[in-house]
């Protein structure tokens, strides 16, 4: 382990005496797999992309002995540090995030760098499960179904409900024995062992205010979420964690690191291989099976156009040759997210204090506890609706968050002009805050992803299109309303919580607890939850609207398929990571299916 390394990153923990033997203790659970330094010219199945997806579907295929399996991933192994996560948010514009920004947003963004909202996107093993908040969510069994009705076959809930189970090892005995959860899977589940006072109080406040506490990944996803979080030990499990290491030592399994895929390489309407960079060099490697696209929404809508299928005009544009006249990065949805922030009692240490303190330190190093567990500051999770029929029908409209951030977090995090962080921030930075983030689940605008040039290392246009639809911009506003009527209940009036007196620039004519103060906040700055989706839309071939069929086969090209978040015909109500494994594991079965091996090599 290279410390001088780990401590590049912006984490409290470098100046810490504690910080070697915290490192060490991090180091008694590998999070990245052994890669290699060469590689085969020809394998059965070439996975591009080793995120929460492509980590999947190349342990999944490789239990199969009698095929081999090349793993490609662009970036390299992610600091141990990451493990901490309290941390999560500290590697977002680091050397393991894509660094992707949206391109000028119309309808927010005013108090934003270039009206640009931040997208990180994991550039890792493990790719977004290993940056990410951590947390447990199913989405709402409504989703499912709503897939299967628009033509995806096969991917209603009760038929993707095995993989949830069969993905998950819930260790907390209050949910695992409930019929809901599997038990004995890669992906490892549990609580926070960290009880913040802020917590105590935001759980009061919701109970008197009449909200159920609920089990979202259960029977009714409508409710307050005292979220589980996907945590082994106290520190993060992510894809490459939970599915990679254990089979790092599998003859028929390469995985190379820092290998950047530029092409598919397609002949006769077939994809045979992939061209990519590693070491210096281009090289092309060959697919005696299939190539499987596992870059995530933004990188598979990107590089399956450099490949030639995609949208004939965007191809023409630039001159490359189409194979393909497919709506490959159309559909892109996300979830942006509007926030009201909230300074507390002086008596409550400000978070990233307690993370700075050598007692707490050690008390993570020796027991897993304390505040170096309690995920990007999260306390509290809601799912709640517009109306008081939502709850009836389990129809939810917004993700509320209620987390314990420094304000200098905010400026990194979303990205502000460095006017509208001091106007706003400035006078709070040395106080306890707590901010109220409500995420719109079910957004009606939508984006694309476009190429800029034929150079795969130019980032393409990134365009969510938020708010273009104005019931989004309602929905978020909603949330807000309800973050307001929490954060003004006698419990949270006895921690001190008062809503910031500051404002954005342009909202200083509003009283900061009307709507028309929080529509101006939402135009102002919304923050990206990083959740894009649908770019690679799975459906019937017949569908005009549709890049791959419910075996997630590109349409009209063979031995090529798309196995991650590109494929959602409609975004989830709720966050992505867990999700994206079930698509994961259930394409995988999908392939295993068509393998058969010598019975002397069964797996």
């Amino acid at each position: 382990m290279d410390l001088t390394q780990e401590r590049l990153y912006l984490t409290p923990f470098p100046f810490s005496p504690l910080f070697p033997m915290l490192m060490l203790s991090l180091a008694t659970q590998k999070q990245a797999p052994i890669t290699k330094a060469s590689f085969h010219s020809e394998y059965d199945y070439i996975i591009v992309g080793a995120g929460a997806a492509g980590s999947v579907v190349a342990s999944r295929l490789s239990e199969k002995p009698c095929v081999s399996v090349l793993l490609l991933e662009a970036g390299k192994e992610a600091p141990k540090v990451s493990d901490i996560p309290s941390v999560a948010g500290s590697f977002v514009q680091s050397d393991i995030d894509w660094k992707y920004r949206t391109t000028p947003q119309r309808h927010t963004g005013s108090a934003l760098i270039g009206r640009r909202v931040v997208l990180p996107c994991g550039k890792t093993f493990g790719g977004g499960s290993t940056i990410n908040a951590l947390i447990m969510n199913r989405g709402n069994r409504k989703n499912y179904d709503e897939w299967a009705a628009l033509g995806a076959t096969g991917w209603s809930y009760d038929e993707v409900f095995q993989y949830f189970m069969k993905l998950e090892d819930n260790e907390d005995p209050a949910f695992a024995l409930n019929g809901w959860h599997g038990v004995g899977g890669p992906v490892t589940v549990n609580r926070q062992n960290y009880q913040p006072t802020v917590k105590t109080s935001l759980v009061e406040a919701a109970l008197e205010l009449g909200y159920k506490f609920e089990d979202v990944n259960g029977p009714t996803q409508y409710g307050f979420y005292d979220f589980q979080a996907i945590l082994r030990n106290g520190q993060r499990c992510s894809s490459a964690k939970a599915y990679l290491v254990p089979c790092e030592n599998r003859t028929n399994l390469d995985m190379l690191a820092r290998a950047m895929v530029t092409k598919v390489l397609i002949e006769n309407r077939e994809a045979v291989g992939v061209e990519f960079d590693f070491r210096s060099s281009r090289h092309r490697v060959w697919a005696r099976k299939e190539v499987i696209v596992s870059a995530g929404a933004i990188n598979t809508a990107q590089l399956l156009m450099l490949s030639g299928i995609g949208p004939m005009d965007e191809l023409d544009r630039l001159r490359i040759p189409v194979i393909a006249d497919l709506p490959v990065g159309k559909n892109l949805q996300e979830h942006p997210a509007g926030f009201t922030a909230f300074e507390l009692s002086e008596s409550i240490q400000p978070v990233h204090k307690r993370l700075f303190e050598e007692e707490n330190i050690a008390k993570y190093i020796k027991e897993r506890s304390g505040p170096l567990v309690y995920s990007s500051g999260i306390s509290l999770l809601a799912f709640l609706s517009n109306n008081s029929t939502g709850e009836a029908n389990d129809i939810t409209d917004h993700e509320l968050y209620f987390l314990e951030l420094p304000a200098l977090y905010a400026k990194l995090r979303v990205g502000m002009t460095s006017k509208a962080y001091h106007q706003v921030f400035g006078p709070y930075e040395k106080k306890p805050i707590l901010v109220c983030m409500s995420q719109i689940l079910h957004p009606k605008s939508r984006g694309f992803v476009r190429l800029r040039s034929i150079n795969p290392y130019d980032f393409p246009d990134i365009d969510p299109n938020y708010m273009d639809d104005p019931q989004d911009l309602k929905d978020i506003v909603e949330g807000l309303k309800t973050c307001l009527k929490i954060m003004s209940s006698a419990p949270m009036s006895k921690i001190g919580a008062k809503l910031f007196t500051t404002s954005f620039p342009g909202c200083e004519r509003f009283r900061n607890d009307t709507e028309l103060f929080l529509r101006c906040t939402v135009r102002a700055a919304v923050m990206s939850v990083s959740h894009p989706v649908g770019t690679a839309k799975m459906g019937q071939p017949s569908d005009p609207s549709t890049v791959v069929d419910p075996y997630l086969r590109v349409k009209t090209i063979g031995r090529l398929r798309v196995i991650d978040a590109s494929v959602m015909p409609t975004i989830i109500w709720g966050n992505t990571n867990i999700p994206t494994i079930m698509i994961a594991e259930k394409a995988s079965d999908m392939i295993k299916r068509t393998i058969t091996c010598n019975p002397r090599e069964s797996g």
